[in-house]
């Protein structure tokens, strides 16, 4: 049976109580410091990804600036900006509320225990459950705006990829405001949660937000790039002869310059289809009659899922079995296509029709050597177009001659790859080893090219410079999940050309 305390055992448990609570009291600060920690890194994350998605933006309106074929990009990454920004600044709206009302500033990212920490704040229930909810299953207006804010943006992500499942998937994954078992989203992320809780959702949500829009900022720039080297790779190449005989059949074929035999397409000739097999199309033409002629039509591939239409027109000339008078004109053609590339030696042969000896062949512009009907242009900076003129004499000593003007095209830029492909996946401790280089898909002239940087974009982290050719240390902060951007890869090639190539992706696993 317990006696009667002594005043000196009614201290000791006082003190112990004391010390208890005291305990209890740390424990909770400690989570409190915990989740203020968590919501000034997503802020700082937020920042950074922000930043870097401006660079992208600076690189389309610079190309913009450069092409008019990047005019429709820079539309499209306005509005992906506009639209990003709009959900974020409600968000932003919503938190600058609720911590003004409780006289609370975030602290700054790496103060440490430099700024102390308003606990009293940070664990006030009241302030953000009476500015998003009427009553627990009802929200104010500005509740409802935040929620609608949130499903628009999803929506209009959700639509920017509606041509891949994978990445629309993930969107509204990551964006879903769906019941959460028997409560709302909105309920069960803000109702009677602590400030400091419902800063760290709301900034979660900012996070994603800039991080979603710098996916689709790079996938709008990737794309194009991509689309570059593939659609101005092919040139429609009509091989007709120029001079035909009345009533005697002869073969014409079309292809596609630099052209690939797997591709898949049709050809229209004067409103015929022709089946297009190993890259071109042969038809028959029995011309009548005298004179000029014209062979026409459309040339359509697939790319990308879309079908890519281009004209194409040829003219021949009809005539006699005899010639009572020698042939006027000359043929000129390029070897390898119907363009003539910057700074590459450009195979070239020419002819006269009707000439006897050998023919002559002048450039209008600097670079042509060769002789005896096969001729080497290497066209440096400067002119986009160059004429050439062949010129020889016919069995009466007559002179006859001819003109044709090429366009001058500087050699499509190089496609970033890894192990051959622009997108891969690796496993986290493997994409140090990763080696960048570059390649020219469906381009005629063989080209190598070293690499000689990049750059290395990792989610949540600043953009990393690399200087040669592996990835190394640039992505060692990379997670499960990451997608890593290798992006701004500069090359010098064989032939001394510099450029920078189209970006890669690289899948985290």
């Amino acid at each position: 049976m317990a006696g009667k305390q002594t005043p000196r055992q009614k201290m000791i448990n006082l003190m112990y109580l004391v010390f208890i609570a005291m305990m209890a009291m740390q424990v909770d600060r400690q989570v409190l410091r915990s989740f203020e920690g968590i919501t000034v890194t997503l802020d700082d994350s937020s920042k950074l990804t922000a930043d870097n998605n401006k660079t992208f933006y600076e690189q389309i309106v610079k190309k913009a600036g450069e092409d008019p074929d990047y005019a429709a990009i820079q539309v499209k990454a306005e509005q992906v900006k506009s639209e990003s920004n709009k959900v974020f600044d409600v968000i932003e709206g919503i938190k600058k509320s609720i911590m003004d009302e409780q006289k609370y500033k975030l602290p700054d990212f790496g103060a440490g225990d430099e700024v102390e920490t308003n606990y009293n704040s940070l664990q006030n229930v009241d302030v953000i459950t009476k500015l998003l909810f009427a009553k627990q299953d009802t929200p104010t207006a500005k509740g409802a705006e935040l929620k609608k804010a949130i499903d628009d943006y999803k929506t209009f992500m959700a639509g920017a990829y509606a041509e891949s499942a994978r990445d629309k998937k993930r969107v509204e994954h990551i964006f879903s405001t769906g019941d959460r078992g028997r409560k709302s989203w909105l309920n069960d992320q803000f109702y009677d949660q602590p400030m400091v809780a419902g800063l760290a959702n709301l900034t979660k949500i900012q996070s994603d937000i800039r991080t979603e829009e710098g996916n689709l900022v790079r996938t709008l720039l990737a794309n194009k790039l991509q689309d570059e080297i593939e659609l101005k790779a092919f040139q429609p190449i009509v091989m007709v002869p120029p001079i035909m005989r009345a009533g005697k059949p002869v073969e014409a074929s079309i292809a596609f310059g630099a052209f690939d035999n797997t591709l898949q397409g049709s050809v229209s000739v004067g409103g015929q289809n022709v089946a297009l097999k190993d890259g071109k199309a042969v038809f028959n033409i029995t011309p009548t009659g005298s004179g000029m002629k014209t062979v026409s039509g459309t040339m359509t591939y697939k790319a990308n899922g879309k079908d890519i239409s281009m004209p194409f027109s040829q003219q021949y000339e009809v005539v006699a079995e005899t010639l009572p008078l020698p042939p006027s004109g000359a043929v000129i053609s390029a070897d390898a296509m119907n363009v003539v590339y910057r700074f590459l030696d450009n195979p070239i042969s020419a002819t006269v029709n009707g000439a006897e000896g050998a023919v002559s062949l002048t450039a209008s512009v600097g670079g042509l050597s060769g002789g005896n009907g096969k001729w080497n242009f290497k066209p440096g900076a400067g002119s986009n177009t160059v004429k050439f003129t062949a010129s020889a004499k016919t069995s009466s000593g007559k002179v006859v001659s001819g003109s044709k003007d090429f366009r001058i095209k500087p050699v499509p830029p190089a496609r970033g790859v890894i192990l051959g492909k622009t997108n891969i996946t690796v496993p986290a401790n493997g994409i140090a080893a990763q080696t960048v280089k570059v390649d020219w898909p469906d381009f005629l002239f063989d080209m190598s090219a070293t690499v000689t940087s990049f750059k290395v974009k990792v989610p949540g982290q600043p953009t990393t410079s690399v200087t040669g050719t592996t990835i190394g240390a640039a992505a060692s902060k990379a997670k499960k999940g990451d997608a890593v951007f290798i992006f701004d890869i500069k090359y010098r090639s064989s032939t001394g050309i510099t450029g920078e190539s189209s970006p890669i992706t690289i899948e985290v696993r």
